[in-house]
């Protein structure tokens, strides 16, 4: 992999899928209180979100705090990780036709109805808890050196709801970068699934294993937030369902 620092235009969500931004959060947020992240880290990554994607409206719908070690995983890859741990998976979040009915799943019908031909964007905001990061860092993949092909569906069976991710066939041309020492203040912000043809819109993904990283080197803690970022200063569309 790369290792690169800090440098917002080195980047763009459009041709790469991924950035990395500055974020500054309060202080003092217990993570482990679900009513104070949403209160109060929430409006941070809204903010983040707007300025990053120029979406004119955010809906965060989950948040995911993952404590662990990559080299803990399951040796089987058709077995999940246990809840909260880094997944050592290369993969992106969503698919072309779940992208779009998650929207469906998660808003009610008549906010869904009204949003269906709304371009938006299913974006992920990852940052860590602690730093500097050293044991199981988050790698991406450069969107735009990934063809339609290279992209394998999968299902994953969760309690009430089935869920459906994209796996990566490895390919020398793939470019891989990671922040090396990645810092609190820092966030990758990235896309899982754009309803937009012409642009990044899966970005793969994996936490690995640093064979540079100390062997005493913390358990990685981090958090990840899920959002859809809509763009309703653009003309309505019919959702991509293709690749």
């Amino acid at each position: 992999m790369t290792a690169y620092y800090c440098c917002a235009d080195a980047f763009s969500l459009e041709q790469n899928g991924f950035q990395l931004l500055k974020l500054s959060v309060p202080e003092n947020i217990d993570w482990d209180d679900q009513e104070q992240v949403k209160a109060r880290y929430y409006p941070a990554v809204e903010q983040l979100l707007k300025q990053a994607t120029g979406a004119t409206r955010v809906h965060i719908f989950d948040n995911t705090i993952r404590r662990g070690h990559v080299r803990e995983q399951p040796k089987d890859p058709s077995i999940l990780p246990k809840p909260g741990r880094p997944v050592a998976r290369v993969h992106v979040d969503y698919t072309a036709t779940s992208g779009a009915d998650r929207l469906n799943a998660l808003l009610p019908a008549d906010e869904a109805d009204s949003l269906r031909r709304t371009p938006f964007a299913i974006v992920q905001v990852w940052r860590p808890l602690r730093g500097p990061v050293q044991d199981s860092p988050l790698g991406m993949i450069d969107a735009s050196t990934v063809a339609k092909e290279d992209l394998l569906p999968y299902t994953l069976h969760f309690p009430g709801r089935t869920g459906y991710n994209y796996g990566v066939a490895p390919k020398p041309n793939h470019r891989w970068y990671y922040t090396k020492g990645m810092t609190t203040d820092e966030a990758y912000v990235f896309v899982c699934y754009d309803s937009r043809k012409g642009r990044a819109r899966f970005t793969p993904h994996t936490g690995f294993i640093d064979h540079a990283a100390p062997a005493d080197a913390p358990p990685r803690e981090s958090i990840e937030i899920r959002s859809y970022c809509f763009f309703e200063d653009l003309e309505p569309q019919e959702y991509a369902k293709d690749l």
